[in-house]
Parts: C-alpha cells; sequence; structure tokens
C-alpha cells in the first residue's frame, strides 16, 4: 500500500491512492488545457508508427508505469493503461497521443477513493462479471476480457486483459472470458478459506452473452 491513504471510519475503510501520479504524468506529456471526459479513444489503425527517439521513449515506459500502479486503484483506467502497456517495447507517436489523452483524463479526474463498509460473514457472497469486448484490438482482432470480483458489496477487484487466443466469433470471446471470471472467483473464496473465512454459497459468475452461458451450462 505504498503512498495509498488508508481511513478507518465507523462507515467502514477508506482507501486513497497516490494523489501524485496524475501530476506527475501531466508534466512529463506536458499537458495543459482542455481535460477530457474519457481516458482512451477507439483504436486507429492510421496512427503514425515512427518510432520515438530514446529520451521520450523512456518518458513514455516512464508514464505508462505510473499508469500501471494507478490502475490497482483505478478500474476507470486499466483498459486505458493496458493497450499503453502493449506498446512499451517500441512506443511510436501515436502511442504519444493515446498516453496524452489518458494524461487529460486524468487531470480531470485525479483522484479516486473506495469505500469498504463493514460486513457481516452472511453477507460475503463471491459474485462475479465477465464481459468480452470481442476483436476490439483492430490490428489483431483480439479480444480483452474484462471483469469485477465482489465480495458482497465489495469491489475486490478488476481487470482488463488482452486475451492471447484470436476467437472466431463473440460466444467464443465471451466465453473464454467467462471462464477467467469463474477461475478468480474460486482463487477468491480459496484465499478466504486461508483467512479462515468460509463462503458457503457457490461461486456465482454474471455475464450478458447468452452463447457463452449456454456453452457454460453444457
Amino acid at each position: 500500500i505504498l503512498n495509498r491513504l488508508v481511513n478507518w471510519t465507523g462507515e467502514g475503510i477508506i482507501i486513497d491512492g497516490d494523489q501524485r501520479h496524475p501530476e506527475l504524468i501531466a508534466q512529463a506529456c506536458n499537458v495543459t488545457g482542455k481535460s477530457v471526459g474519457t481516458p482512451i479513444e477507439a483504436d486507429n489503425i492510421d496512427e503514425s508508427a515512427t518510432d520515438l527517439p530514446p529520451d521520450r521513449a523512456t518518458m513514455y515506459r516512464a508514464c505508462v508505469a505510473r499508469g500501471n500502479y494507478m490502475s490497482q486503484d483505478r478500474s476507470d483506467i486499466q483498459y486505458a493503461v493496458k493497450e499503453l502497456s502493449r506498446a512499451m517495447s517500441a512506443p511510436c507517436k501515436g502511442d504519444v497521443k493515446k498516453l496524452k489523452r489518458l494524461a487529460r483524463y486524468l487531470a480531470r479526474a485525479q483522484r479516486s477513493k473506495l469505500l469498504f463498509r463493514y460486513l457481516t460473514r452472511e453477507e460475503a457472497r463471491v459474485v462475479v462479471y465477465s464481459d468480452t469486448d470481442f476483436a476490439g484490438c483492430r490490428r489483431t482482432r483480439k479480444s480483452t476480457s474484462g471483469g469485477v470480483l465482489m465480495l458482497g458489496s465489495h469491489t475486490i477487484k478488476t481487470w482488463s486483459s488482452t486475451q492471447a487466443v484470436i476467437a472466431l466469433s463473440s460466444g467464443e470471446a465471451e466465453y473464454y472470458g467467462l471462464v477467467k471470471a469463474a477461475a478468480q472467483g474460486i482463487g477468491a473464496k480459496a484465499m478466504l478459506l486461508d483467512l479462515g473465512i468460509d463462503v458457503n454459497e457457490p461461486v456465482e459468475v454474471k455475464s450478458d452473452a447468452s452463447a457463452a452461458i449456454g456453452i457454460a451450462q453444457r
């Protein structure tokens, strides 16, 4: 919990991420002026592929690393940071444009606090939500799996990850995301057992994809 603020209150526990990172990213990107309401735009395959000079590439990697650290507390930037991280080995000018978009978004939404209200053991049930962006990457045609793991009313974990396999249909992509969500839920339940908390109810996985649900049920 390096540089995070953790407050115990009568209502619950409040976690506030490190406030310096948005400012440092904005300074490194030399971002001033108008902020934006979303951290990333739709992928554009026509972006410039010109490689960056070494000093600019180092700046890019440092800012993305800060964003990656922030994304542990900020589910709103996880997808944007994941996409930026894919260009860490050889960033180009188009990637810097995406990074500046994230910096302008963080200038508008600098802080995000998480409130964890006190729960009883009866309320502690594991529910996982799964969704997939089929073929969202226009360059590789790979899909992105996203999910939210809940313990009662608490958001314990969120993720946004590029699937390794190129799915041939939306149902296939959604099923891969559903399997990942189920694995995350089972892992969370096993961790709770290690902490002495026995969740009697089975892990519940939710998805809006009828094809993936049908495959899973069969």
